[in-house]
């Protein structure tokens, strides 16, 4: 079960450059950007938690021709974030890869960098004076301007870093996060100053930076046991597949600062520009290993041999790949032939300055619920890296790194993206008490130029459930008399899960009603996830209860636990019956159905046979009433056999199935089989703890075909398998597992819009 999410697209609102005209206009033509970069975590990606250090940066393009290339009186000031410490002479220029270019020490001495842990009123800690005779500061004030020199940013004897046709200027300064759990980290009011004219009494032009707010939280690693669909917006998070390269409609929304321009051979996507597309090459080839530069040849005319450099972006560069949705490794797919469907994926070509990628608002969602939040990202392009005299190193340069945002609270960061291929990241996050919508986006955190250029697909919400595993189950079978004990043991990643209540069914799960019996549990932690029982009152049972269906229902709220959309309850139901027991020679072994086509198929095995024995194969369709639908002889007196038996009568609901094997003038029922048309698509019996293989079921309304990944305890993808299913129960076993470590793994199936994770955990072969 997970909620209706309806979500839809919010207009996209441009709040990346904020500009204080004091006196022209001219710096509508700079563009800016403030980030941080996680140190601590910057390959690895994650939370930001207390020790981390965080490096702060604010970049400035100016591009060629601006201001006739040059500026004047350039300094930069900011403050220290909330919940941090600033961390000793780490005042400097970098380049768009993080490198430093310049450093200056803390004290007000001579360079032109001062920080100051206490400052006076009306002056902030950090102050870098920029330009090339940039001095000392008089002061940490923003509005003088002593010190402060000028930049050629274009032209001949332009300064660097160079970048494009223009210059990029990006401060940074280092903190540890010093707040706690639940603290919230604010950036400093910091703000960029320049002068038209080389005029120190005219007034300023001011870009000032963004105060993004940062959430303090555990680094929390996505649920083992995930299920939902892919609903965000443009076709789920998959953004659609088609058979022309370019998607044949445009984006349902736009990027701040970017421009949406369809990819051509004669029109590759250039900086600042952004496509949605199902093979990444400009000349629409399929043939991955085209040469990349430094090594092209001369250049070439269409058409084009298959190595030509000229099918790679930029006649040399980004790879030939396909999009991710379905994919199973790191490569993902394929890319496509024009006129061959391929699942579309968005890539862009990063400007200058950090800037919002996505953003989407969501309602419908459920109060106190564990939802992911994630998406496969791939880093595009081997060799684009500049140094900062724009000179090509055929390195990756600058690595893709993502914010993750929720409700304006940076929750999650990817880390540096490297060239390995497609990559998950994501987190785990939990709504209010009364929260039922969010805005989600994600902000590019690195500057463009020189890399930085990516592609991101399958963007997900989905729930985090409790497993609800029922004892005794899945069917009881007892004499009339005897007392019975169900129960189930609830078991979640997060311990909000505490209500429950009982229900019952007559009538073969067509209808459900509480049977009066709830309770609120108590969760303890088990070094994996959190557990308690529910018991149902012991009862002793007739043979008017035989064939009732039990179950139980959970949420993390008294007012969850009536909202369908936001309680969770079980595949696995017990279900009673009754019978006056007698004692038998004919021993049956199992007794197993599956729907096939629409009727249903039955099959079970026998041991130490009676000679003469018979098997009534009855049927019900309110989970009360059977009524026999065919009769089997037996045929191996003294031994066993395997018997199979199909119901002349297709399946239409829920339909229960028992074995009545008859011996003289007595008789004995089997546990009961459930068959349905309408089954709830999802894997069940799971067999967990497993050894040398993983078996289970996956339940599907349709054929279709399912993506299988085992990952181990450090996301590594160790097995994967695509396999192909039918309407109803398909059994799935995953073999080869004997030289797999021991210790815990994440099994995550995939069907079409529904992910499924269970965590699952390896013995030791005896």
């Amino acid at each position: 079960m997970y909620p209706n999410l309806t979500p839809f697209l919010s207009r996209i609102t441009m709040f990346l450059l904020v500009i204080l005209f004091t006196a022209t206009s001219l710096q509508a033509q700079v563009r800016f950007g403030n980030s941080y970069v996680n140190i601590s975590k910057k390959t690895a990606g994650g939370t930001v938690q207390n020790g981390d250090t965080l490096e702060i940066r604010a970049n400035f393009f100016f591009p060629q021709n601006y201001n006739s290339n040059i500026v004047y009186f350039v300094r930069y000031v900011d403050n220290i974030p909330t919940n941090t410490t600033y961390i000793g002479d780490s005042l400097r220029l970098i380049t768009n890869e993080g490198l430093t270019y310049k450093r200056w020490t803390n004290a007000a001495d001579t360079d032109p960098g001062t920080y100051l842990a206490t400052p006076p009123a009306g002056q902030y800690n950090v102050r870098i004076n920029i330009g090339r005779t940039a001095t000392n500061p008089a002061n940490n004030t923003a509005t003088s301007s002593t010190g402060a020199s000028y930049l050629r940013t274009g032209g001949s004897g332009q300064d660097k870093p160079y970048v494009g046709g223009g210059m990029l200027v990006t401060t940074a300064f280092r903190v540890r996060v010093t707040g706690n759990i639940g603290d919230t980290i604010t950036l400093g009011a910091g703000q960029l100053r320049f002068k038209a004219r080389n005029v120190s009494g005219d007034p300023d032009s001011i870009i000032q930076a963004i105060q993004y707010k940062i959430l303090i939280s555990d680094n929390i690693p996505i649920c083992p046991n995930a299920v939902g669909r892919n609903f965000v917006a443009e076709a789920g998070g998959t953004f659609d597949s088609g058979t022309t390269q370019n998607r044949s409609y445009a984006p349902t929304f736009a990027i701040p600062n970017y421009n949406y321009s369809p990819l051509t051979y004669a029109n590759n996507t250039g900086d600042g520009n952004y496509i949605v597309v199902n093979n990444l090459s400009p000349s629409a080839s399929t043939f991955q290993d085209a040469t990349k530069k430094p090594f092209c040849a001369a250049a070439a005319t269409p058409p084009l041999a298959p190595a030509a450099c000229e099918n790679r972006m930029w006649q040399g560069h980004w790879d030939i790949i396909g999009d991710h949705t379905g994919s199973t490794t790191p490569a993902g797919n394929p890319p496509v032939a024009p006129g061959t469907r391929g699942g579309y994926m968005l890539v862009v070509n990063a400007a200058y300055p950090t800037s919002e990628a996505y953003r989407q608002f969501l309602t419908g969602l459920c109060p106190n619920t564990s939802y992911e939040f994630s998406l496969w990202v791939r880093n595009v392009c081997t060799n684009c890296g500049i140094d900062s005299n724009r000179v090509q190193t055929w390195r990756p340069g600058v690595n893709p790194n993502l914010t993750f945002v929720i409700d304006g609270l940076d929750r999650y960061s990817s880390g540096e993206i490297d060239t390995v291929g497609w990559m998950k990241k994501g987190f785990m996050f939990t709504t209010g008490p009364a929260q039922t919508s969010i805005t989600i986006s994600i902000r590019n955190n690195a500057s463009g130029g020189g890399g930085n250029d990516w592609a991101i697909d399958d963007i997900a919400l989905v729930t985090c459930n409790p497993d609800l595993n029922m004892l005794p189950g899945p069917s009881v079978a007892a004499c009339v008399g005897q007392q019975i004990d169900i129960f189930s043991e609830v078991s979640s990643y997060f311990n909000s899960y505490v209500n429950w209540v009982w229900e019952r069914s007559t009538n073969g799960g067509t209808t459900w009603s509480s049977t009066g019996t709830s309770g609120t549990g108590t969760p303890v932690y088990n070094g994996s996830a959190y557990e308690y029982t529910a018991t149902y009152p012991s009862f002793v049972g007739t043979l008017a209860d035989s064939g009732t269906l039990y179950r139980i229902k959970v949420a993390s709220s008294l007012a969850n636990l009536t909202n369908p959309d936001c309680s969770f309850s079980n595949n696995t139901i017990v279900v009673v019956r009754f019978s006056t027991c007698y004692v038998l020679n004919t021993k049956l072994l199992s007794f197993s159905g599956q729907l096939r086509n629409g009727y249903t198929a039955l099959w079970w095995t026998t041991e130490n046979e009676e000679a003469g024995a018979v098997f009534d194969v009855e049927r019900s369709d309110d989970g009360t009433h059977f009524h026999k639908i065919g009769t089997v002889n037996a045929r191996a007196a003294g031994m066993g056999a395997t018997y199979n038996f199909t119901d002349p009568t297709a399946v239409s609901g829920t339909v229960l199935y028992r074995l009545k094997t008859i011996e003289r003038s007595s008789h004995t029922y089997s546990r009961l089989v459930m068959v349905s048309n309408k089954p709830e698509p999802g894997i069940r019996s799971l067999v967990n703890p497993f050894t040398n293989k993983i078996s289970f079921e996956i339940v599907s309304t349709e054929k279709g075909t399912a993506m299988i990944t085992l990952t181990d305890a450090l996301g590594r993808l160790v097995k994967h398998s695509r396999e192909s299913f039918i309407s109803g129960v398909n059994p799935v076993t995953l073999h080869g597992l004997e030289g797999f470590s021991k210790g815990m793994y994440t099994l995550r199936v995939q069907l079409k819009d529904k992910i499924i994770n269970k965590q699952v955990l390896k013995l030791e072969q005896q």
